[in-house]
């Protein structure tokens, strides 16, 4: 797994991590008439994430594991967050659109099961929630096209 340190300043400036939250964004998003990277978008809008898994494989390290993130309304004190990046440019609508199908790269798939598996075993941590399961009806992501109930047994077969 590649990993490079593209570290975000927003979070609280410490916390225990005991769940992991999974996401999906667009690699660029379109905000204010342009394209921005995702990384890059994140920090206009003062979120952040602990992750992000790029559809070559590449983590991006945004956090450190202790240090708090804003990447789930509600839900931030606590857990660490890894974003799935949904391969090309992407509006809302056409994002929501594709991830109703399969979207994730292999190499992506195994950085974020070997992420998510190196935070399980660092902080002990065995509840693994999708975005939506933290507010149906609000976000849809990681949404039907990433494989969860395979990522759920290959994180446990991989742990144990």
């Amino acid at each position: 797994m590649k990993i490079v340190h593209l570290y975000n300043p927003y979070g609280a400036a410490h916390q225990t991590p005991t769940k992991i939250v999974i996401h999906a964004m667009a690699e660029y998003v379109f905000f204010e008439d342009k394209y921005i990277h995702a990384p890059e978008f994140l920090k206009t809008q003062s979120y952040s994430v602990h992750a992000i898994a790029a559809p070559d494989g590449t983590v991006y390290r945004c956090r450190n594991d202790d240090e708090g993130a804003y990447h789930a309304r509600g839900f931030n004190a606590g857990t660490l967050g890894i974003e799935v990046l949904l391969s090309g440019k992407h509006n809302n609508t056409s994002f929501e659109q594709h991830i109703k199908t399969p979207y994730i790269t292999d190499a992506q798939y195994t950085a974020t099961v070997e992420q998510c598996r190196e935070w399980m075993h660092l902080h002990n941590i065995t509840e693994i929630v999708r975005h939506s399961d933290l507010s149906p009806g609000r976000k849809v992501d990681p949404g039907n096209g990433f494989p969860w109930k395979q990522f759920l047994f290959d994180l446990r077969r991989h742990y144990e």
